[in-house]
């Protein structure tokens, strides 16, 4: 027994160590579903630690201690704020953003709508769009609330549909295809708001099922959104956690922030969405540079997809 539990450990341990690759190095299955999983090993080093102290088996005990503190301690990143953000606001314009995977277009319309006419959206990204999905959107409203639709180009590398964005504001500049990616192209749009331009993206890089490479390429072109001088949403579906090494790298070099991670209100899980299984991973993101500060967020179901949507309050500084 004693020799079983030190080769789960050990193995649990290995994988843990997946998290501290160097970027470029998870650009291999399974290593990218499994460094995606990490945070899901709580509920098994809980079984193992509880089983050690039965057991009696005291150094194997320490050991699942120590494990389940470290994937403790990255959901802990969630909830516990930095020293120097307490006690801080961000007076200024409050703007509401949303986004959503469709799969395959399949997402409920009509709920989609409710959801921007209940959180006021002013910017809203899909991913997975089907010409179909767009027709049912605006018999079902959307136009009157977000009348300025941004289409990604349509091209055979699109993963399960095209990218878009509707916004509340008519955009002052937009491109169907702001990067040269193997993935659905990216929609980008600039708007006026009332304390300056922001500039908003709808992204959606391949899954590793469709390429481990691709995916990675994917990822790290996202740091090539941001812009020295206007403040920057990307949005969407990057089929990626936290815990990649890829996507943190990409975080680093572009100045992007993850909103849901910034907000210390606890994670957002957003897939599966479509199952009987609660959320599992959080690999949708609303992710802002510049001064953007997000104040709330919710990930919300919507039938007919299998990702959950997610909503953000982000505050725009009145000062740009």
């Amino acid at each position: 027994m004693n020799t079983l539990l030190w080769i789960l450990l050990g193995l649990i341990a290995l994988w843990i160590t997946l998290r501290f690759l160097p970027a470029g190095a998870d650009w291999h299955r399974p290593l990218v579903e499994l460094i995606a999983l990490i945070d899901l090993l709580t509920a098994p080093l809980l079984a193992i630690l509880i089983w050690t102290v039965v057991a009696g088996a005291w150094p194997q005990c320490l050991l699942a201690l120590i494990e389940l503190t470290l994937v403790s301690c990255q959901r802990l990143r969630y909830r516990l704020p930095p020293a120097d953000r307490a006690g801080q606001s961000s007076p200024g314009h409050g703007l509401s953003v949303m986004t959503l995977n469709c799969r395959f277009g399949r997402a409920d319309p009509e709920e989609i709508v409710r959801c921007v006419r209940a959180y006021g959206v002013e910017v809203l990204a899909l991913q997975e769009v089907k010409e179909k999905l767009l027709e049912s959107l605006q018999a079902a409203g959307l136009n009157q609330l977000l009348p300025y639709l941004t289409q990604g180009t349509a091209g055979p590398d699109d993963n399960g549909g095209y990218n878009v964005i509707f916004s509340a504001h008519q955009p002052v500049k937009a491109s169907p295809s702001a990067l040269d990616l193997p993935a659905a192209a990216v929609p980008l749009v600039e708007l006026k708001t009332s304390s300056g331009p922001i500039r908003v993206a709808s992204v959606h890089p391949k899954s590793p099922q469709r390429g481990a490479r691709q995916w990675g390429m994917g990822i790290a072109a996202l740091a090539r959104l941001t812009h020295p001088t206007v403040p920057t949403i990307v949005m969407g579906d990057c089929n990626a956690t936290l815990q990649h090494p890829t996507f943190r790298a990409m975080l680093a070099e572009s100045g992007l922030h993850d909103a849901s991670l910034h907000l210390k209100a606890g994670s957002h899980l957003t897939f599966p969405s479509a199952s009987v299984l609660p959320p599992l991973i959080e690999i949708d993101h609303i992710l802002t540079d510049g001064n953007l500060d997000p104040q709330s967020m919710h990930a919300l179901r919507i039938s007919g997809s299998d990702h959950r949507a997610l909503v953000a309050r982000l505050t725009l500084p009145r000062q740009l």
